[in-house]
């Protein structure tokens, strides 16, 4: 898998769930769930949850996160 990386996710909205990021990221769904529990991706900026309450992974606040430029300094 080549990863997820502004210039092969073009064809991707912006925020998508969970299940989705974790195919085209390599990120487990535990993974990413631990890093929202742990406080690593914060609400608003990596993900947000959508009105029924699901949620959906920001695809810009991501980028942000890996490139350094935005959230805390633990990376877990």
């Amino acid at each position: 898998m080549a990863g997820l990386n502004p210039d092969t996710a073009s064809g991707l909205p912006r925020f998508i769930r969970v299940r989705r990021f974790a195919e085209v990221s390599g990120y487990s769904e535990r993974a990413i769930y631990l890093k929202i529990q742990r406080g690593v991706w914060l609400d608003g900026r990596q993900y947000r949850r959508a009105p029924d309450g699901s949620i959906c992974i920001d695809l810009e606040g991501y980028y942000r996160w890996v490139e350094g430029k935005e959230g805390p300094a633990s990376s877990r």
